[in-house]
């Protein structure tokens, strides 16, 4: 998903006026406009204008230590590729799969990122897992 496309949607799909003018722009939506790929984190507003285009799952986060830190909204935006909402412990996220994560794991946010580091593989384990499998194969060959 891209910030673009989005705000293209909302602009095509909403009527009246939204925030003083006629158009949305980026940093009414997002708190970052910086990339156009990353960094969903919604404004209030940004988070009521969606709310009214698309489903939204409210996620209660349990964690040991204080919601709302640096840390959780930087982890937030490393996973997360669509627009979400922290505000007070609850997360509000417009991706179904996501949401499921989260539910599953009664909202255990600390666990949910402990899941992600231990599943990302880092791009050149990935290279090095194709050019294994393109050997096995030629080898099959005998190529």
């Amino acid at each position: 998903m891209k910030k673009s496309e989005l705000i293209k949607y909302l602009n095509e799909n909403t009527k009246g006026k939204t925030a003083g003018r006629k158009e949305i722009k980026v940093n009414d939506i997002f708190i970052s406009s910086s990339d156009d790929e990353k960094h969903f984190r919604l404004t209030r507003f940004g988070k009521d204008v969606i709310e009214k285009h698309f489903k939204s799952y409210k996620i209660n986060l349990t964690t040991k230590n204080k919601t709302e830190t640096g840390n959780e909204i930087l982890a937030l935006d490393s996973y997360l590729y669509s627009p979400f909402y922290l505000h007070r412990g609850t997360l509000i996220l417009y991706e179904e799969s996501i949401a499921a994560e989260l539910l599953l794991i009664d909202g255990d946010f600390e666990l949910w990122i402990q899941n992600k580091k231990t599943w990302q593989i880092p791009e050149s384990c990935y290279i090095n897992i194709v050019i294994r499998e393109r050997e096995q194969q030629c080898s099959k060959l005998n190529i």
